[in-house]
């Protein structure tokens, strides 16, 4: 499946975060049914930044901060560490209201105030009864942490973005959260399961089925701009998936297979050190058995909306652990001192679990 360019090392022996010990804390998607699974889903790993004290972290020691949430819940969940190597993160606000500044469960929590798990956003549109997929970015800038989420609505499923000071509490001010931050009155895309990044100073996005986004207004991707139209999504989609066109030409994907053939599920993106290639990991639902594989994308071949993805994809991780179930998806890369580690979920994404990717030279 193409050149191979890194050696996978599994780390641990065993997940990292483990949904079982979600549905031990009844902080899960659904306590009182206990073999549901999909509790530890879509990772987002962020480094601490300097600027965030001692005293205004999930805990003094924690340099790491591990997002994630669960794919049938109205929370959204971290885990933190001191080191991102670490065989075992400590979970974040279990819900017990021993801490006024962090109300609910994790660092967003739906049903708070009120019984009936919505959120009224903006222009009649409601976020209703499930949120997931949690993309987090510290803002530099203006020093505070930037979450984007994805959730079901009146409108279909949408994509939502939320703000926190130190990236512990994204409710919005009146149910507990931070003034000045919280969840944005406005649709930020039409596009689900997000993760973004930024090439030459401006950001882009990369969706569900291989959708690329940008921007509307490039210079306000977090904020809407002066007379903008709420309703309108603050993100715009590529009209087009370059993974979905190469597996309609391959034969693997089309109207006339079941379900569709195969498609992207749930991925994620890296800008390379030659600061002009993407690094895209993936898994193809319906796939069987469903793995992590790699395709790259050459950013300065053309306008963002015709980027190409590199086809066949490069395998990099499969279910091989009896820990790991029988598939492996939701992956997250991140480098940190020169090392480049893959999260990832396995056990119907009810367990996180990381890997380093070596470099083969």
């Amino acid at each position: 499946m193409g050149e191979v360019t890194y050696r996978v090392e599994k780390l641990h022996g065993r997940p990292i975060v483990d949904g079982s010990d979600m549905r031990r804390l009844r902080i899960g998607a659904d306590p009182n049914r206990p073999r549901l699974r999909g509790d530890a889903m879509f990772p987002t790993v962020v480094r601490i930044p300097d600027w965030v004290p001692a005293e205004d972290r999930a805990h003094p020691d924690a340099n790491y901060y591990l997002y994630f949430a669960s794919h049938h819940g109205t929370s959204i969940h971290m885990a933190w560490s001191d080191r991102v190597d670490l065989a075992e993160w400590t979970i974040f606000n279990a819900g017990r209201l021993d801490d006024p500044r962090f109300p609910g469960r994790g660092v967003f929590d739906l049903r708070l105030g009120n019984e009936t798990e919505t959120i009224d956003v903006v222009d009649g549109i409601v976020l209703k009864g499930h949120v997931s997929s949690p993309e987090v970015v510290v803002d530099e800038d203006n020093r505070h942490f930037i979450m984007v989420v994805h959730g079901s609505s009146n409108d279909g499923q949408r994509s939502f973005v939320a703000t926190s000071k130190y990236g512990l509490n994204f409710n919005r001010p009146e149910v507990g959260g931070e003034e000045g931050h919280g969840l944005k009155r406005l649709k930020f895309a039409d596009r689900n399961y997000l993760r973004v990044f930024t090439y030459h100073g401006d950001w882009y996005g990369f969706a569900q089925r291989g959708f690329f986004l940008k921007p509307a207004v490039p210079e306000c991707p977090w904020d809407a701009p002066v007379g903008w139209n709420t309703s309108d999504p603050l993100w715009v989609s590529a009209e087009s998936s370059p993974i979905e066109d190469d597996l309609v030409a391959d034969g693997l994907a089309g109207d006339h297979l079941p379900n569709g053939g195969l498609g992207l599920r749930h991925g994620c993106v890296r800008v390379m050190e030659d600061g002009e290639t993407l690094e895209v990991f993936y898994s193809r639902k319906w796939e069987e058995p469903e793995y992590i594989m790699r395709s790259t994308v050459d950013l300065s071949a053309g306008d963002w909306q015709a980027w190409q993805t590199s086809y066949p994809p490069e395998e990099m991780i499969r279910a091989e652990e009896d820990w790991e179930g029988d598939v492996v998806h939701d992956s997250y890369a991140f480098k940190e001192d020169g090392q480049l580690y893959l999260f990832y979920t396995c056990w119907e994404e009810d367990a996180i679990a990381v890997a380093k990717l070596n470099k083969v030279q």
